[in-house]
């Protein structure tokens, strides 16, 4: 009975500092206390000027924002028919389960 009672301490002794161990650090990462010099203004305008020069990453790889063409050297004819030649010759790939690309 006698080791009973000391397996049961033992467990609950241990049971509590596991729970301790698991809790880590109360603060981590630590909390930024530095403060801002710049004013919300001028945050703002730095942001649209980032974002008329195309500076701005979208990625998680840091690839910069492509700035959009406004204007076109091909016609739509012109595309269709790239297309329509591209299916005819098998090199038109819909996705993963046409890997390797299969003429048809």
């Amino acid at each position: 009975m006698n080791s009973l009672k000391t397996l049961v301490a033992a467990v609950a002794v241990s049971a509590a500092f596991a729970g301790a161990a698991q809790a880590g650090e109360l603060d981590y990462p630590a909390a930024d206390t530095s403060a801002s010099t710049l004013t919300r203004a001028q945050v703002v305008a730095d942001l649209k000027l980032a974002r008329d020069e195309g500076l701005v990453a979208t990625t998680e790889q840091g690839d910069v924002y492509a700035a959009r063409s406004t204007s076109t050297q091909v016609t739509r004819a012109q595309v269709r028919q790239e297309l329509s030649s591209a299916r005819a010759a098998g090199l038109e790939s819909t996705g993963e389960l046409d890997y390797p690309p299969v003429a048809g």
